[in-house]
């Protein structure tokens, strides 16, 4: 072959090495594109009557979560359940983190009340939206609702009787014999004795006269018994309601944060000759005088979440 022809082929080699190159990547490029747009590719579809769907959710009261007076009461998140900063209500309980996990439902069925299920309706995965459930379209029961003035005087027995079950979940251990109690679930010093016959336990209340105990202090507010007779077959005391979080007021009347008290088991204290529950839910108050400390209050007794606006922010997790 002559060195003409030689130095004409190495000089054209190169540029078709380039040209070959150039080719691939352009394949490559467009194929690429057309995987990469596939499977980028957005899911339009949405959630209608009928759909089965999976959804993320935070349920508050109050406000919306994020909110200054928000209170979670029903997440899916554990990351909010386990959260010692976010303000829980007072009925939430702590599970175990397994439990936390997106919830499943019909859209149109029966198991997740209907604001929250007709919600997701339109919406598509990965949408996060907010809803708000009045009164009567969240979890309703019949208006237990009851008000008292706080100069009430209350009226209880000095020795109550409890099951031993009751004691354990009142104090949170097993007694087996004799306990003296600084403070007792009303607030007061108290004895403790078992009785192994019929697996009971007798408590014996003293407290002091004028002076007030402390019953319920946490994020909701504080009441305090005020003892207000010399205690004999019976104790007799008012209730004495502040730190509250006000919610919403018209002039005195002022809708606060519930305040769950619990008094133990036994239904047997009287307010003026009327019978009053052990456990019940401080919805509002008045305050006349604007000092902070209630002169009338309202109360429910049904759990917490019955009779209540709703606020939920949802994360459509899946569509099947």
């Amino acid at each position: 072959m002559a060195d003409d022809e030689i130095k004409v082929k190495k000089e054209r080699d190169p540029i078709m090495m380039v040209c070959f190159v150039v080719f691939l990547l352009a394949v490559c490029a467009v194929s690429g594109a057309t995987v990469y747009n596939n499977y980028l590719k957005a899911d339009d579809t949405i959630a209608v009557s009928g759909s089965t769907v999976s959804v993320n959710y935070v349920g508050t009261y109050y406000d919306f979560s994020g909110k200054e007076n928000a209170a979670v009461f029903d997440t899916s998140y554990w990351g909010v359940a386990n959260d010692d900063k976010v303000l829980k209500s007072n009925d939430f309980t702590l599970n175990s983190e397994s439990s936390y996990k997106p919830l499943s439902f019909t859209v149109g069925g029966t198991s997740v009340i209907t604001g929250f299920s007709n919600a997701v309706i339109g919406h598509k995965v990965g949408d996060r939206f907010q809803v708000k459930i009045e009164v009567g379209d969240g979890y309703t029961a019949p208006d237990t609702e009851r008000t008292v003035n706080a100069s009430s005087v209350v009226s209880m027995p000095t020795v109550e009787t409890l099951t031993a079950a009751q004691f354990k979940e009142m104090y949170g251990y097993d007694l087996r014999g004799y306990s003296e109690i600084e403070k007792s679930v009303y607030g007061w010093p108290a004895s403790a004795t078992y009785n192994a016959f019929n697996n009971t336990i007798t408590m014996s209340y003293r407290p002091v006269t004028g002076t007030s105990y402390t019953a319920v202090d946490n994020d909701f507010g504080t009441v305090s018994l005020r003892v207000t007779s010399p205690p004999g077959s019976t104790i007799s005391f008012t209730f004495v309601i502040s730190g509250y979080t006000v919610i919403s007021a018209s002039g005195a009347d002022k809708s606060v944060q519930m305040m769950l008290v619990d008094l133990g088991p036994n239904e047997n204290k009287t307010v003026g000759g009327v019978s009053m529950p052990a456990k019940f839910y401080v919805t509002s108050v008045t305050d006349a005088g604007n000092d902070g400390i209630a002169d009338t209050f309202k109360y429910k007794t049904v759990d917490e979440r019955y009779n209540q606006v709703l606020y939920f922010e949802i994360e459509l997790v899946s569509i099947g």
